[in-house]
């Protein structure tokens, strides 16, 4: 009998499969009656990229294909993405020296992660938190110790930011990760908040990992740059997607942000993983970034439209949720719906009914009753279907419960 062959890595049997692995049954038998699903569930936008985008592929030049880019990324697209950053405020922006592009922003944060942190080191991960932040984390060989925060700072007074975080500190804390506007809650940490991360930070010389690759899409408040407070430009690694920004998903562009001396050791990490980000993606990107306006205004508005009628419907129907203050989803508190069951029963019968959502334990182990709702992926018309029809599947839940 032949042996099955030496052991995996460490990394490759704590790392989970995709959010949707437990799922993936019932949604084939579902697609197998003929049925079609309200998909809800992914960080996706229906609107398409800007149309400059699509032109830049179709007057493709064969040294596209045929020649190796730089490996931190056109100078053209950095220069493009430096100078856009510095128009936000961001005031930490050195130049082409500053943007590493990455194969998307997980590509980009894996080799940050790879320069910034050792085997056993820990990082504080804010909770909810964008699903593949641990994954990234672990395949790095860091430990993420998870700090459930944003979900108590919605309602006033709220969570101590630096207490809960200072809690969690061990001996091996070396970083600490957030996203602002958050994935999956939508939550905008206003400048007090940020400070007292910032202290405890530079307290403890930890670096800071700040996801902001919602901060397009602020719908009260205002996104505030981590990198911007005094003492975090040196210890900052700030993350960007044009999957979000531009409606790049399939492009696979993503980008860093740091110092100098930290993008020089990122660079070297992303030469030893993919070499260079296809070049053809990447002045795709460049043409949708030189064309931002009027995407980003439009995008921004329909979204927040999208944002208050998805809300308004979901409080119709009772159903539990904080407004989100930026970003794309809306994350349902479905602990009194499910009155004792699973949530993964209440979401298969979303299924039945047609309508699919993300499991909340994906974005954090005190998470377990709740979903995540995207409400930029599908038309406005889509997104309220996929409401109802979430609503009627907790409807057949309450039922059986009362049997």
């Amino acid at each position: 009998m032949q042996t099955p062959g030496p052991r995996l890595s460490c990394a490759a049997s704590t790392v989970r499969n995709s959010v949707f692995a437990a799922l993936q049954s019932r949604i084939d038998a579902f697609r197998a009656r003929g049925g079609e699903l309200v998909p809800l569930q992914i960080g996706d936008t229906y609107l398409p990229p800007p149309a400059a985008a699509f032109e830049s592929l179709r007057r493709l030049e064969v040294p596209a294909l045929g020649t190796y880019g730089a490996v931190p990324g056109l100078p053209e697209l950095r220069s493009a993405l430096a100078g856009r950053l510095a128009e936000r405020g961001h005031a930490t922006v050195h130049g082409l020296d500053s943007v590493h592009v990455g194969a998307g922003c997980t590509h980009a944060l894996f080799c940050a992660a790879r320069a910034l942190l050792d085997p056993g080191d820990e990082v504080l991960v804010v909770t909810p938190y964008w699903p593949l932040i641990t994954g990234v984390l672990a395949t790095a060989g860091a430990v993420p110790i998870e700090v459930p925060l944003t979900q108590e700072l919605f309602d006033p007074p709220g969570a101590c930011v630096r207490t809960r975080l200072e809690r969690a500190l061990g001996p091996r804390t070396r970083a600490i990760y957030f996203s602002s506007p958050g994935n999956p809650d939508g939550y905008v940490f206003p400048r007090a908040q940020l400070a007292a991360i910032a202290e405890l930070a530079e307290a403890h010389d930890l670096w800071v990992f700040s996801d902001e690759v919602y901060a397009d899409f602020v719908y009260e408040g205002a996104h505030e740059p981590f990198a911007n407070l005094p003492g975090m430009a040196n210890r900052t690694v700030t993350s960007h997607s044009l999957s979000k920004s531009h409606a790049l998903a399939g492009a696979r562009i993503g980008y860093v942000n740091a110092a100098p001396r930290v993008i020089d050791a990122v660079r070297r990490m992303s030469n030893h993983t993919i070499y260079n980000v296809p070049v053809t993606m990447q002045q795709a990107a460049l043409a949708a970034v030189q064309a931002s306006e009027p995407f980003l205004s439009d995008a921004a508005r329909i979204y927040k439209e999208a944002r208050d009628a998805t809300c308004a419907e979901l409080a119709r129907h009772g159903l539990c949720h904080h407004v989100p203050r930026g970003g794309s989803f809306v994350f349902l508190d479905l602990t009194e719906r499910l009155a004792g069951r699973s949530l993964q029963h209440a979401l298969e019968l979303a299924i039945d009914h047609g309508v699919l959502l993300a499991p909340g334990d994906a974005f954090g182990a005190a998470h377990t009753t709740s979903a995540r709702l995207c409400f930029t992926g599908e038309p406005l018309p889509g997104v309220l279907c996929g409401v109802e029809r979430l609503a009627a599947a907790l409807d057949t839940l309450a039922t059986e419960n009362r049997t």
